[in-house]
Formats: structure tokens, C-alpha cells, sequence
């Protein structure tokens, strides 16, 4: 009985490591557009942060088209630097991010409109120019500049309207819209996070296996003694 048991309890201690491995480590999703989530930031009075939008375990696209919406009594969009978008002679801190970049440097970066006085930055779209090249994966679409107008602990930054994924002129990929804030408070532990990202059903696939993996050690463990005792029993005849 006690060998029954360790043998057993090492079959369990074989299974739960994979499983352990599965809840830490990030698996890819379905495509995501959404925009950062920035921890450990007490925002002051004039500090600029830079916020960038994603995209995340993409397949092949060739453009993608986003809506940003904040809240102008703590945020405002930085203007004034020579580097950043021109939209009706007004330089806004808004960038093109590496994501398409990283496959040709012939790429389109338009911005409709910014209302620093409603909170939005409409149709920001960063797409491919060149037919037949295409990125995939995870990345930066564009990369936002804003400057703090009221000191804060917490503030979101959300995606609105309809986000856009392209993988041709005409077709779209479904996706998740992931919104974003800044928060003075730590980020959550991995663990944390990847436990409730699991899926119940890999959870209880995973004890399915152990309980059939029992089973099949039992059933194990039963024939070797019937053999053992078969043996010792034919021994014994030898000696009659």
C-alpha cells in the first residue's frame, strides 16, 4: 500500500509542473488593439508621459485605424514639438510607432483631428503603401505624448468608436479592443494575472488527466502484484 502511494504521488508531482509552467507563462490570444496600461506613475502637474496604442498576436495586416479618448481635465495632447504631427499648422505630440515600419519604410500616417478640450484623438491610421507587404505579431501603431493638467493617482485612456484591423483594402480582422490607464499602484504579479486568464476547461482537462493517470497507476500497480503473486506461486510448486 505505501508503495501504491508513492507511486502515485510521483505521478501527480509529474503532472503539476506543466500545468504550473501553463499559468505562468503568456500564451498568444486572439488580436488585440488597445492602448497601454502604464503602473507606478502618480502623475504632477506638467509632466509629460508618452502612451503608446498596440497591437497585439496579429496575423498579416496591412493597416490598422484607432479612436483615443482621455480625460481633459488631467491629460492634454503635448503640442509644440517640431517633430510632431502637423494637423492645420498646430504640431501635435503624436508619432508614428515601429510596427509597420519594421517591414518597409514606405508607410501612411494620418491623423483626422485632436480636441484637447473633449478628450479625443480621432481616426489616428498607420498603414502600408507597397501591395503584398504585410506585419504580423505584436507592436506600436503610434506612440502619444501627453502633458499632465491636473495631479492624479489614476486616470484611463480608452479606445472609442471602432477600431480597425486590415489584412487587405477590403478585409477586416475581428479583434478585442483593450482599453488603457495610468495608476500610481504596482502592476499585478504574473501569477496573478495568468491565473484568471486560464480557461476553465484547460483547468479541467488537467485534472481529468491526473485522475485517469491514478487510474491507469492503479491498474498498473494491480497486475504487477497479480504477477508477482502468480510467480511466487509457481515457485512454490517447483519446491513441492
Amino acid at each position: 500500500m505505501k508503495g501504491k502511494l508513492i507511486l502515485i504521488l510521483l505521478l501527480i508531482a509529474a503532472i503539476i509542473p506543466p500545468t504550473a509552467a501553463y499559468l505562468l507563462v503568456p500564451s498568444s490570444g486572439s488580436p488585440t488593439v488597445g492602448v497601454e496600461k502604464i503602473y507606478n506613475t502618480r502623475l504632477q502637474l506638467g509632466q509629460t508621459i508618452i502612451v503608446n496604442v498596440t497591437v497585439s498576436d496579429v496575423p498579416s495586416i496591412i493597416a490598422c485605424l484607432v479612436n483615443v479618448a482621455f480625460d481633459p481635465s488631467v491629460l492634454k495632447v503635448t503640442t509644440g514639438d517640431p517633430g510632431g504631427y502637423n494637423l492645420f499648422g498646430t504640431r501635435y505630440g503624436i508619432y508614428e510607432g515601429s510596427f509597420f515600419r519594421r517591414s518597409t519604410n514606405d508607410t501612411m500616417f494620418l491623423l483626422n483631428g485632436v480636441n484637447n478640450n473633449k478628450g479625443s484623438i480621432s481616426a489616428i491610421y498607420d498603414g502600408i503603401n507597397p501591395a503584398g507587404i504585410s506585419s504580423s505579431g505584436s507592436g506600436v501603431i503610434a506612440s502619444i505624448n501627453f502633458t499632465c493638467v491636473n495631479a492624479t493617482t489614476n486616470t484611463a485612456i480608452n479606445m472609442t468608436g471602432e477600431s480597425i484591423l486590415l489584412n487587405t483594402p477590403t478585409t477586416e480582422i475581428q479583434h478585442q479592443a483593450v482599453d488603457g490607464f495610468v495608476t500610481a499602484d504596482a502592476a499585478p504579479g504574473v501569477w496573478t494575472q495568468l491565473w484568471f486568464q486560464a480557461t476553465s476547461g484547460v483547468i479541467i482537462g488537467e485534472v481529468v488527466v491526473v485522475v485517469l493517470g491514478v487510474f491507469a497507476t492503479r491498474r498498473w500497480w494491480r497486475s504487477r502484484v497479480e504477477e508477482e503473486s502468480k510467480e511466487s506461486a509457481e515457485v512454490e510448486d517447483l519446491f513441492k
